[in-house]
């Protein structure tokens, strides 16, 4: 998994791997709206779990077969940690379905500033190097990121109970489990760390299943909804396992933020939500950034 490249194409390749990411979860982030989402959530996140498992297993299988015949022997060594790092991704999926179905997408993505501050933090106790131009490039990131919310802080405050919370919760979580992620990529192999994540999201579905009424299962249309979004997020994530594994935990953290650009773009697209101009210096501010950061690497 490690190409035998110089550490500026490394990463411009991580850079770009990443990018790959997040414009596919983008338009599987948009699905999250689907009718019936909003009334029988737990069923339509099953679906998807059990379909990612599919999908990850069958392109193993396709791309690296020798990854998936010893992915199950590693997974068993270690297959607690990793499915409960799973759980805690899982748990970070569920809220953010749950916030993302009907919250305005605005709202949603910019409590990824704190996935970005816990995510270098994590990073940093892990062992990796913050250079100073890094360091620039995250202080920039979280003014952009704070200046943004301040503006919309009328819309914030319109928002009742947890729902003022949930996304800043995702964040934390989000900003937890993706370093981890990194790390169980380096301890236990690519592939192994791949599936057996995915088990502990679909265990905790079950779970989270089992306490809910689920509704009607003869819904054409959340099996196509949740058929592509399974397709769509498991490329996605595998792809970020890349950008993880060649870039860096906080190289990669500090691109995930892109993501608040792609999924507004898709969102605006799809259902017509309104987005400020401010939100097109933050995504100029993102590309100077990033291009300093391969660069400067």
């Amino acid at each position: 998994m490690y190409p035998d490249l110089s550490p500026t194409l490394l990463i411009a390749l991580a850079a770009a791997a990443e990018l790959a990411s997040l414009l596919l979860f983008g338009r599987a982030n948009t699905l999250w709206r689907s009718p019936g989402m909003l009334h029988y959530p737990q069923r339509f996140l099953v679906i998807r779990s059990v379909l990612v498992l599919v999908w990850v297993h069958l392109g193993v299988w396709a791309i690296a077969p020798e990854g998936l015949a010893a992915s199950y022997p590693a997974v068993a060594s270690s297959s607690l940690w990793l499915l409960l790092l799973g759980m805690l991704g899982g748990l970070g999926l569920l809220l953010f379905s749950l916030s993302i179905r009907s919250m305005p997408a605005q709202l949603v993505f910019f409590g990824g500033s704190l996935h970005l501050i816990v995510a270098v933090c994590v990073g940093w106790l892990l062992g990796e190097l913050v250079s100073p131009l890094r360091l620039l490039v995250i202080a920039l990131l979280l003014g952009a990121q704070i200046l943004v919310l301040w503006r919309d802080r009328a819309s914030w405050s319109s928002l009742r109970g947890a729902a003022r919370l949930m996304p800043f919760v995702v964040g934390v979580i989000w900003g937890t489990y993706f370093p981890l992620y990194g790390l169980a990529l380096k301890q236990w192999g690519f592939w192994p760390t791949v599936i057996a994540t995915e088990w502990g999201v679909l265990l905790l579905m079950l779970c989270w299943f089992a306490f809910r009424r689920s509704g009607t299962w003869r819904d054409a249309g959340m099996w196509r909804a949740m058929t592509e979004q399974s397709v769509l997020s498991s490329v996605a994530q595998v792809l970020s396992g890349v950008a993880l594994w060649w870039g860096g935990v906080i190289f990669h953290s500090i691109l995930t933020n892109f993501n608040v650009v792609v999924n507004l773009t898709a969102f605006k697209i799809r259902f017509g939500e309104t987005t400020s101009l401010r939100y097109l210096g933050y995504f100029l501010l993102y590309i100077a950034l990033a291009a300093a950061l391969v660069l400067g690497s």
